[in-house]
């Protein structure tokens, strides 16, 4: 449950030309040479231009104070390495506010103009975007610092590389100053981990020393007198990632496994066994990618945001996917009362609420009723995605598992081997159906509710989330007529062609992510399957990574396999006979 300390207070910002100022704590985000700052304060005393040379490693950057990015956009422009780089941000700027402040850089550092086309709506929790090929790496927790270190402390296993501590002054902001963070901060550093900040507050330094870094002054003048820098002293975090990865299944969970992995360094090997990629379910041609949103907070609700979120960035400039936007119409599942207070726990970013008038301009057709309009919402080519994602130098395909003794991720869906090897899992096999209609005006985008309608050329695609007990294609033909007429007004011609898949549904409709002793899996994924299989894909790549995922641990526990095993202590797998 969401506690007063996870709500968001947006910082309060003033600015001074283009340089942004907190009113709340009546200091500066950076000084008027901004970009320069930035580099005599965090990097040059960091070494961190020479240290994040070699293409093939990994650097850890851990930031307090995200601010307007601006420190992030200089390390990312520095480095030459794989870059993760993780910060913590209380008070989260406003998307307009972040622009105005980064508007002097854009044209010199393109990444800030990609940071603020990704940039996070004011959500609690763990934001992960990926820049230039997933090479660069952001991960930023908006909340209290405390809850994010911890957060950060249970997953993250590769050691911080580099500290830049960037809040404002002590004296103006003490919570960012703790004694404990500098000790959370010692436990997660690799050897020789460096701090960079601008304050030489006595109490910064003597914490630091107390916490096990080396201290020295950095002379800064004549824009001030010193900042501070440190060594940590001790023996360090150390990580070593799999040497490559073995990704069964070829659909959409494991080409987006595969990538994944692929972009970190982690080569992988896609096993597909002679039915090609996305040949099955996955293969789907016509998908929406939008949130399936509820007004109640919870965990559920927070991971569902989340997963849209990076999801819907991951996916965009992809192939097998085009930036749409979804409309959701209010039905007997979801009234309007319901999408109404959906909008009005939601950013405008993600959900936008319209009365029939504006829903029936964005549809381009007549709608009698309220719904809810996802901006960023997709519409999918299941093989088309899936093909893009498994193309990548770190991919390689293979006709049978290799028995090597590498990590196998399972990304099979609703597979008989699967379940078989694995019988505490809760899964089972829900078919389904579309059926293609000639459509002289289609809506000029994805309508969902009374299932699915997701337009073509001069035709619709018409289906259903599931079929409970199997139908005949004919039946199932039939029943997407009705749809059709409901919407149109009219019966359809005959259907011009038909897709059925199967989908892998866990017995609580949500996905199955992680470890579970040995092996680690991403499926499950049901009518949800283009957010969370891309979404499950980064947090397996992030585990066997050693780094902090997209998600906190909370959601992480919410996917995990070994969920079922708790439950079964209580009463028999469900699908099991």
């Amino acid at each position: 449950m969401e506690t007063a300390r996870d709500a968001l207070t947006a910082a309060d910002v003033d600015f001074n030309g283009d340089r942004p100022i907190s009113r709340r704590f009546n200091d500066i985000y950076y000084d008027a040479d901004g970009v320069a700052e930035a580099a005599r304060v965090f990097l040059e005393p960091a070494a961190f231009r020479q240290r994040t040379q070699d293409p093939a490693a990994t650097f850890t950057v851990g930031e307090f104070g995200f601010g307007a990015g601006l420190n992030f956009v200089v390390a990312a422009a520095s480095a030459r390495s794989r870059l993760h780089f993780v910060s913590f941000e209380r008070h989260p700027l406003a998307a307009a506010d972040i622009s105005r402040a980064l508007a002097p850089w854009r044209g010199e550092y393109a990444i800030a103009q990609g940071l603020l086309d990704a940039y996070p709506p004011p959500i609690p929790g763990w934001h992960r975007r990926l820049f230039d090929g997933g090479r660069i790496q952001l991960s930023v927790f908006f909340g209290d610092v405390s809850d994010g270190m911890a957060d950060f402390a249970q997953q993250q296993r590769r050691g911080v590389d580099a500290w830049f501590l960037d809040g404002f002054a002590p004296a103006k902001n003490p919570d960012m100053w703790r004694d404990e963070l500098f000790h959370a901060m010692a436990r997660l550093s690799s050897a020789r981990a460096s701090v960079t900040t601008f304050t030489a507050a006595g109490r910064v330094r003597r914490g630091l020393l107390a916490a096990g870094f080396a201290v020295r002054k950095v002379d800064q003048r004549p824009r001030k007198r010193h900042s501070t820098a440190a060594v940590f002293a001790g023996t360090g975090q150390t990580f070593s990632p799999p040497s490559q990865v073995v990704v069964v299944g070829a659909g959409l969970a494991g080409t987006a496994t595969a990538r994944a992995h692929a972009e970190k360094g982690i080569p992988a090997t896609l096993v597909d066994r002679g039915e090609g990629i996305a040949a099955n379910t996955s293969a789907i041609p016509a998908a929406v990618l939008h949130p399936r949103l509820s007004p109640a907070a919870g965990i559920e609700s927070r991971y569902r945001v989340h997963a849209f979120l990076f999801a819907s960035l991951r996916c965009r400039a992809r192939a097998g996917a085009t930036a749409t936007g979804v409309l959701q119409v209010s039905g007997p599942k979801a009234g309007a009362e319901r999408l109404r207070r959906i909008a009005a726990t939601t950013p405008r970013a993600i959900a936008q609420y319209l009365l029939p008038a504006a829903a029936a301009q964005r549809a381009g057709l007549p709608i009698r009723s309220p719904g809810l309009f996802f901006p960023a919402a997709l519409s999918i080519s299941g093989d088309a995605l899936a093909a893009d994602l498994a193309r990548h130098p770190g991919i390689e395909v293979a006709a049978s598992l290799p028995r090597n003794g590498l990590p196998v991720v399972h990304a099979t869906g609703a597979e008989r081997e699967t379940l078989a090897a694995f019988e505490f899992l809760e899964v089972t096999a829900l078919a389904g159906q579309l059926d293609r209609f000639a459509c002289p005006m289609p809506p000029r985008l994805p309508i969902v509710g009374d299932g699915v309608i997701v337009p073509a050329p001069a035709s619709v695609w018409v289906g259903a989330t599931y079929e409970y007990r199997p139908w005949h294609t004919l039946r199932a033909s039939a029943a997407n007529a009705q749809r059709y007429r409901r919407r149109f007004g009219r019966p359809p011609s005959t259907s011009l062609e038909r897709f059925r898949g199967v989908r892998a549904v866990a017995s609580d409709r949500v996905a199955v992510v992680g470890r579970d002793q040995d092996a680690w899996f991403n499926l499950g994924h049901g009518s949800h399957g283009t957010i969370s299989a891309i979404f499950g894909a980064e947090i397996v790549a992030s585990a066997l990574n050693g780094e902090v995922g997209p998600a906190a641990a909370d959601i992480l526990a919410l996917l995990a396999p070994g969920r079922f095993r708790q439950r079964q202590q209580r009463r028999p797998n469900p699908f099991r006979r």
